[in-house]
Parts: C-alpha cells; sequence; structure tokens
C-alpha cells in the first residue's frame, strides 16, 4: 500500500495547528538570574557588578547607576492593538549600614529605548532623571517612563502631604507617583527584600507585590495595583530594568537577583474598547495594602 504525500502533508499540517491551540502563549522574554556575573545586564552611570550581585549605587552622595537587560522588550503592537503581559520577581538591599539619615531609593522601569542619562545628577529623580528634565515638557514628550519606586527619602514637591519616609509607589512618566503606600522596611539594617510586578494586559492590572518587616521582624506582604492602558504611556518597545541614585545623604542599593517572563504581543487578546466616563483622561486606581497586624 503506497501512502500518499497530499495526505501527509494535511496530517502535519493538522498537527501543527494542534500545537498552536495547545500553547497559544509563546514566551517573548524569559531569564532568571541568581547572579549577574556574565549576564547581558547593561551598566549605565556608578552600576557595577560587586561579587555575583549588581551594585546600582556606592554608598557615596550624589551617585545614580542603572542596570538594564540587554535586549528591548516588545510591549504592543500598534496594527493589531494587542499587548503583551509580563512578570518581573527581583530581590534587593537597601541598606544605609545603620546610618539614621539616608536617600534616595531604587525603582524597576520601563522607558522609551536609550533613555537619557539624568542631568544634571540629581538624587530626587531615583537614577532616572533629573528635576530639570521633569520640567522640560519636550524632554518628557520624547523620553516616557513607567516605574514602580521603592522611595527612601521623602522629597515635598513630589510626595504627597504628610507621607511617610519610606514607600512604594507607581509613577507614569513623574516623579510624583500616581498611587503610593507605606512601605514597611528597615533600612539602617543589612535586610533583602523582594518584590514582584506583574502586568495583565487583559485587564490592564499593573500589580505589586513586596516584603516588608513587622515589629517583631517578622516578613509582610504588601500590595499597590494601578489600571493603566501601558500603550498611552509608552511606546511599541522598551527597555527595562532597575535605577537608583543618592543625594546629599546616601545609602548602598543592591540588585540581588532577578527573573522575568513576558507573552509576544501577538499571543494576546485585544484589549476591549474602552468605556465613556466623565474622567476619561484619568488612571482607574486601585490600592491595596498589606498593613502590619
Amino acid at each position: 500500500m503506497v501512502f500518499q504525500a497530499p495526505k501527509l502533508r494535511i496530517i502535519y499540517l493538522l498537527i501543527s495547528i494542534f500545537l498552536l491551540l495547545i500553547n497559544p502563549c509563546a514566551t517573548q522574554i524569559f531569564f532568571n538570574y541568581t547572579d549577574f556575573n556574565n549576564k547581558p545586564i547593561i551598566r549605565t552611570g556608578n552600576a557595577t557588578i560587586s561579587g555575583s550581585v549588581i551594585q546600582l549605587t556606592p554608598d557615596e552622595v550624589d551617585n545614580w547607576g542603572r542596570a538594564i537587560y540587554s535586549e528591548q522588550m516588545h510591549l504592543w503592537d500598534e496594527k493589531s492593538e494587542k499587548v503583551a503581559s509580563f512578570t518581573s520577581n527581583f530581590s534587593f538591599i537597601i541598606n544605609s549600614q545603620g546610618k539614621d539619615r539616608y536617600s534616595d531609593g531604587i525603582t524597576f522601569f520601563l522607558s522609551t529605548p536609550n533613555y537619557p542619562v539624568p542631568s544634571p545628577t540629581d538624587g530626587a529623580g531615583l537614577g532616572l532623571l533629573s528635576r530639570n528634565q521633569m520640567n522640560d515638557a519636550t524632554f518628557l514628550a520624547a523620553n516616557k517612563f513607567v516605574a514602580v519606586e521603592f522611595d527612601t527619602f521623602p522629597n515635598e514637591e513630589f510626595d504627597p502631604l504628610n507621607s511617610v519616609r519610606e514607600h512604594v509607589g507607581i509613577n507614569i512618566n513623574n516623579l510624583k507617583s500616581q498611587i503610593s503606600t507605606p512601605w514597611y522596611c528597615t533600612i539602617k539594617e543589612n535586610r533583602t527584600y523582594s518584590a514582584s510586578i506583574n502586568y495583565d494586559s487583559s485587564t490592564q492590572n499593573l500589580s505589586v507585590t513586596f516584603t516588608g518587616f513587622n515589629y517583631d521582624n517578622t516578613i509582610i506582604q504588601q500590595h499597590l495595583s494601578l489600571v493603566i492602558n501601558l500603550t498611552d504611556h509608552l511606546p511599541e518597545s522598551v527597555e527595562f530594568g532597575f535605577s537608583a541614585s543618592t543625594g546629599l545623604i546616601s545609602e548602598l542599593h543592591i540588585l540581588s537577583t532577578w527573573s522575568f517572563e513576558s507573552t509576544s504581543p501577538s499571543t494576546i487578546q485585544q484589549l476591549p474598547a474602552p468605556s465613556v466616563e466623565k474622567n476619561k483622561d484619568e488612571p482607574k486606581k486601585k490600592l491595596v495594602v498589606g498593613l502590619r497586624p
């Protein structure tokens, strides 16, 4: 009996279609770094590899540093209007080495590729930009970012009135957080914190889960989230990574581990048409705070 070639091609085609159906979410970017030796990370400013970790800034005043993944992420596709989902898990240390006064903090950010360096160096910008750049509308229009900040110093012009010193916020092309919550950390001690940042493109929810410490030094989980359409605030392809800075006072900023996973925009369902609201330009907010027992 002779097996006909056309039938064989049909079988191969059916198998290929079946495999695509059972695995629709092809990974765009995936990595899991427990150390940073020989990893494809671009370091700028004063960021250096120290042992197996990335020291974003030394414990010196007026410093900044960034650690950026070498490959850009295809965040969304203009033709199909489809958007990627992603999850970034990392652990880090912010340590004042016993000093009572310290600054300024660390961010995880997504931005326009080749994002300019802070000019002049300004601790308030957390290694992303300076006050001068923040007040330059032309600069902001050309260079966009969305960041999750772990801020250790209050700045009156950016932070809410009567805000606590250490806080976590979500920033949209601005040093003033769109939403923020107190962060129960102990910067004077050499503690390791962990965080998970997830963006679900189907719900447009950017959620942050991060650790803090209770009064008895037990670890607690804290949460923050914001509904945001990233296509309104970022280009189709973005660079992503971490930034940190020190101002007139200092602290150590150390990135210990980092894992990341994103899906391709072509595998994500199209976003639903936006509903008509009175304040349609104002992002929807959702805040869930993990309080100390």
